[in-house]
């Protein structure tokens, strides 16, 4: 009887699917939801990006730009608004202790271009290196002339 079991192949099935789905299955299914918390991620990021965009050209001195169409930041609170911007956009990331922020304001013609980075592996595994994202969001300057 014994010796008949040894030879049997019913158990082979059963091997092949408890492998297959633990080395397998599990790995993708894994990976796909860490792609997918990355993605959504930097989406947030984005929409932070242009809200803070939006926030640095509201900034931009009115009077300046209707009377000679220069485009001109106001160095003290452009900075500090669109901050303001992102942290009311990311407030899901910072909740678990992404620190989005902005890094760069640039002008170009009328659109006022806003770099905003952040560090993501406090949602990821040790073992994934280093992953910094970087959005670029953009709002063109209009003033309306009295």
């Amino acid at each position: 009887m014994k010796a008949r079991m040894l030879r049997s192949k019913d158990g082979y099935s059963m091997t092949f699917w408890a492998v297959f789905i633990g080395f397998v299955m599990v790995p993708l299914m894994a990976l796909s939801i860490e792609v997918g918390r990355f993605y959504i991620a930097r989406a947030q990021i984005a929409a932070a990006a242009d809200a803070a965009a939006l926030a640095a050209a509201i900034e931009i001195n009115e009077r300046t730009f209707v009377s000679t169409g220069q485009v001109v930041l106001p160095t003290s609170d452009t900075y500090a608004w669109a901050q303001r911007a992102v942290n009311a956009n990311c407030a899901k990331l910072i909740g678990v202790g992404v620190n989005p922020g902005v890094q760069q304001i640039t002008i170009s013609g009328r659109t006022v271009l806003v770099a905003v980075s952040a560090n993501l592996d406090i949602l990821f595994p040790s073992n994934i290196p280093d992953i910094d994202v970087t959005e670029w969001g953009q709002a063109e300057v209009k003033a309306v002339k009295n």
